[in-house]
Parts: structure tokens; sequence; C-alpha cells
């Protein structure tokens, strides 16, 4: 009789602390992520435009460069994939595209409207004409950009950029694949303190969801990384600008859902940077695609994230060359 009357306590004490520990957690879980959130804020700035409100930040003195981040992401991601150039002596203007971070998606959906919404930030900034960098699923952006605004953009730069021309890979697309592998606000946590803690085991991951290199290629490349502290750290800004998730799911789902903009019919020089084992959007060749006007710069032994690894040097040279060359161009043209 005694222990028929004890279970239901215990019971009902196991359910009391169950609930106790897990408001706990999630507790930590969302002041983690305020904290994030609060720490994102203070590196960037809103600014109230025709189309609606657009986070952006701004790194750099010297010629503007706009870029557009791929997906997830936001303007942290643009800053981290265009670092290289202000020690080039450029200014990144880098905005959180809509549905990331602080931009609503209100503000543009669709990569037509995202151009629009840019150039009024372009107005805000008094920059009358900017190169454009497209990093990956921000590429469509940068292209309608271009073709919309041909007046105001000096060169067109996409880095491992899908497009009409060089589709992505058939199966899931990589975005899908990064949000299955984080696994939401918590395993946004958990990537944080991992590509700190265990850069390694980040590093495999990553050449394995971007690359479609065989063992020696990965091994070759998580060695390069771990062995230089500079590309480290700029793999490992780039792998952060994935978190905290929850900010960013719904710009990722609407990229998801849009059309793929053409390179066809543009007039500013286009560059087309893609790694030759991009597992994400397979490398292009003039051969298979009408890619003219634009100059297609394979990156050999590289993978999705080119701009990581050994060929990211060269792959960083040559935009700054091209960028440098129009913007050049551009001056004595006036």
């Amino acid at each position: 009789m005694t222990s028929r009357r004890l279970l239901p306590r215990v019971l009902f004490l196991t359910a009391v602390l169950a609930l106790f520990f897990t408001g706990g957690f999630l507790a930590w879980i969302q002041s983690w992520r305020t904290g994030e959130m609060l720490d994102l804020e203070t590196r960037s700035e809103v600014v109230e435009l025709p189309s609606g409100k657009m986070e952006f930040a701004v790194r750099g003195e010297g010629p503007p460069v706009l870029v557009f981040h791929s997906a997830p992401g936001g303007y942290d991601q643009g800053l981290a994939l265009a670092g290289f150039l202000p020690d080039a002596g450029f200014q990144i203007i880098a905005p959180s595209r809509p549905g990331y971070l602080r931009t609503p998606l209100a503000v543009g959906a669709s990569p037509e409207a995202q151009a629009v919404v840019a150039a009024e930030l372009l107005d805000h900034l008094d920059i009358s004409k900017t190169a454009i960098i497209g990093f990956g699923w921000g590429g469509s952006a940068a292209i309608e950009f271009a073709k919309r605004f041909a007046d105001r953009t000096s060169s067109l730069t996409l880095v491992s950029s899908p497009t009409l021309e060089t589709p992505a890979a058939t199966g899931l697309p990589l975005p899908l694949s990064i949000l299955n592998q984080i696994g939401g606000n918590l395993g946004s946590r958990m990537l944080k303190v991992r590509v700190e803690q265990k850069p390694a085991e980040v590093l495999g991951q990553a050449f394995d969801l971007t690359s479609s290199g065989d063992d020696t290629a990965r091994a070759a490349w998580v060695d390069f990384l771990l062995k230089n502290p500079g590309d480290l750290e700029r793999f490992q800004e780039t792998i952060l600008s994935l978190s905290p998730l929850a900010p960013r799911e719904e710009g990722l789902e609407n990229d998801l859902q849009q059309p793929l903009a053409s390179i066809r019919e543009l007039t500013p020089p286009v560059l087309l940077v893609h790694g030759s084992m991009d597992k994400a959007v397979p490398p292009a060749s003039r051969a298979a695609s009408p890619l003219a006007p634009a100059e297609l710069f394979p990156v050999p032994g590289e993978g999705h994230l080119v701009l990581s690894g050994r060929g990211a040097s060269s792959a960083a040279k040559r935009i700054v060359d091209f960028v440098n060359l129009h913007q050049t161009a551009n001056q004595h043209g006036q």
C-alpha cells in the first residue's frame, strides 16, 4: 500500500524536475540568442528606406563594393566573405538581404525587389556607382542589380553562385543541407562551440557538404586551414555567420523559392569565380554554357568555399584585380 502511494509522488516529482530543467534549458538558449542578437546589432545599423527598413554595415575606406551575402547569412557573412577587400583599399557595403537578421522579408522577397532596395541603400549612402559581388545564393540579387542599374555598376563578380547558366547541383540545395546539419537554435549554438573548440571536425563536415573531392583532397584541405591561422579564422567567421539561425531562416526559405537569374543580357563586365570541385554549384565551362560577356575564373582543387583553402589567395587576388581594372576604367571614362 505504501509503495502504491509513493509511486504517484515520485512520478509527480520527476515530471516537475523535468519541466524545471527543460524550462531552464530553454531559458538558457533564449538568453544566448538574445545576447548574440545584441552583439550583431552593435556592429550594424538599420536605415528606413522607401521600400522599408534595411540593416547594413560598412567597413574600410576607398572605392565602394556592394556585397550580397549567401543563404543562410546576413550582413556579418558579407563582411566575412569580403574581408580581404578593405586590406586591398576598398570599402565594403554589406546589407542583410530581406528575411535575414533585422531586414524584414516584406522589404523585398524577389531578387528584383532586393536589387531595388540595395539601390535605395546606395542613395542613402550617397554612392552613385559601385562594384557588385554576389556570394552563393545572393548571386541572383546581384545579377538583377547589374541589370536594372547597369549605369551604377562598374563590375559584377559572382562567387560560387548558381545562375541559369551555372545551376545548382540536383538534389538537396546546399542552404537546405546546412539548415538540416545545424538543426535549429540549439544546433547553431553548438556549432559556434564546435567551430572554436573542434575546428578539424567542423572543417571535415564542411568539406563533405561543399566539395566533390576525395579523402585525400579532404585531408589536404583540412590540414592547410589548420596550419594557417589567418585562413582558419576567416573560415570560422564565415561559419559563425550562420548563427543564430532563427533570424535567418525566413530569408533562407525565401531564397530557395526564387528563380535563378541569368547573366545573359548584362552590360557591365562579369567575373565568375568557381572552385573546380564545387559540389553545390558545379563549375561551368565555356564549351557547355554561353557565358559571354562573363569571364570564368576556375580555382583548381577548391569546392564551394572557394575563399577558403589553398586557392583562396588566388581567388581573392583575381577579384581585387578585376574590380580594380573596371573601377579605373570607369574613372577614366568619366
